[in-house]
């Protein structure tokens, strides 16, 4: 890292930590920034957790070493630490009938000496986290009358009373209904940026992650997988890896930020039954064929212009495509590419696209893939004169082409795994 320490609040390099013998960190270096949060993503085990009470002294690594504004935390007392970092834990036990004033005095701890007591300033201190906290209303109930949202705010106003640079929070929004989850995570970031600290939370929610923090880290195995902006960090490829599951990522319509759309899991798995499958599409109409037959099938599309969505979701996904330049008719040469990649599939599907005179040859491509014996399929809906603007051309073709094809509409899309093993499968006992 190149950072100069007056830069960077804290900085572990190569941290490897566990319990009884275990290792669940394995070479972790992170940094934080005064002013940013930094969202903490991993499944269950990835040893978030154990991060979070390794940076605030709670665990000792086994190797590794961790710098607090420059200076090795091994060599700073508890107290100062705790000056420093302040630590939203996962879960707090408060049973006793404190009030919620003595909870947050609870943060001046590092500050106050045994035999004298608290301080002014203690109480200004206190009082001064309550109202950023908005907790000053309920300063004199019982912390065991309160919500789950309220009880959260006030134990970030005990940590913010330790007046650290650093806070730490490991998950603050669990068990938390969404409208406090944002309203929690609205809090940290305003503080972080009024009082130039800077946090590291652990979440589970990647949209919430993806919304309100400025760089991801994202683990898995107690290692670093990837580390970035939310963009870069949270796509399907990394979301597949880290949490086997399939996603979509979009751009937020609202926010400069991406967002997540998780897909269900398939009914069965098609993944050996080993075909290949080309999608002819376009307009849009082809995203949801793609994405729901890449998880299971080796798939590649085209011809399909740059800036169209179904080329977007191609490049998303890593699927092999053949991309015209935006707003430009097929050429030959693509034409070509599109009839090879039509040969090398064993199941060819057009989507119900648009049809004017710059990618008719689309269409054509399917008819060579009838005549070549592929297993043809074609979403017919809506109807092929609704979509026609070629003067009547791709009207007389697309139904000439229907005769020799499986036809289906659009609400039978997620029923194409099992209608491509059902068809391809008998034909293949057939034959």
């Amino acid at each position: 890292m190149q950072e100069r320490y007056s830069e960077v609040l804290i900085e572990a390099f190569g941290i490897r930590c566990g319990y009884e013998g275990r290792e669940v960190l394995k070479g972790v270096t992170i940094s934080l920034h005064p002013g940013e949060l930094v969202g903490l993503l991993g499944p269950n085990g990835a040893g978030k957790s154990t991060l979070i009470k390794t940076l605030s002294k709670v665990l000792r690594p086994i190797a590794g070493t961790i710098y607090v504004e420059g200076e090795d935390i091994e060599s700073l007392p508890f107290r100062e630490v705790a000056k420093r970092i302040g630590v939203v834990p996962q879960e707090t036990m408060l049973d006793y009938k404190f009030t919620v004033y003595d909870v947050v005095m609870m943060g001046r701890n590092p500050y106050i000496s045994r035999f004298k007591g608290e301080t002014r300033l203690d109480r200004e201190v206190v009082m001064d986290v309550m109202r950023a906290t908005n907790t000053l209303e309920f300063a004199n109930r019982f912390i065991t009358e309160l919500s789950g949202g309220e009880k959260q705010r006030v134990i970030l106003a005990r940590a913010l009373a330790q007046q650290p640079k650093i806070l730490l929070l490991d998950e603050p929004t669990s068990h938390l209904d969404i409208s406090y989850q944002i309203e929690m995570l609205n809090l940290i970031k305003r503080l972080i940026k009024e009082r130039n600290m800077g946090a590291l939370s652990a979440l589970h929610d990647p949209n919430l992650a993806s919304q309100f923090c400025e760089r991801i880290i994202l683990m898995k195995d107690g290692r670093i997988y990837d580390f970035g902006a939310p963009k870069d960090v949270l796509t399907s490829k990394n979301l597949k890896e880290v949490f086997n599951i399939d996603v979509i990522v979009k751009e937020h319509p609202v926010y400069n930020s991406v967002y997540i759309l998780p897909l269900s899991k398939a009914n069965r798995d098609y993944t050996s039954f080993n075909k290949r499958i080309h999608i002819i599409c376009g307009g849009g109409t082809g995203s949801k064929i793609i994405y729901l037959l890449h998880r299971q099938f080796e798939v590649s599309a085209g011809v399909i212009n740059l800036l169209d969505s179904d080329a977007d979701v191609s490049n998303e996904l890593g699927i092999d495509a053949i991309f015209e330049a935006p707003f430009s008719p097929i050429s030959e040469e693509n034409y070509r590419k599109n009839l090879s990649m039509i040969d090398a599939s064993d199941i060819v599907i057009i989507s119900s696209l648009p049809f004017g005179e710059g990618n008719l040859s689309n269409l054509k491509a399917f008819e060579y893939a009838v005549n070549r014996g592929k297993v043809t399929i074609m979403v017919d809906d809506p109807p092929i004169e609704t979509r026609d603007f070629t003067g009547g051309k791709a009207i007389s073709l697309w139904n000439r082409l229907k005769e020799m094809s499986i036809v289906i509409r659009n609400n039978e899309i997620e029923n194409l795994p099992e209608i491509i093993y059902e068809r391809v499968g008998a034909t293949q006992t057939r034959g």
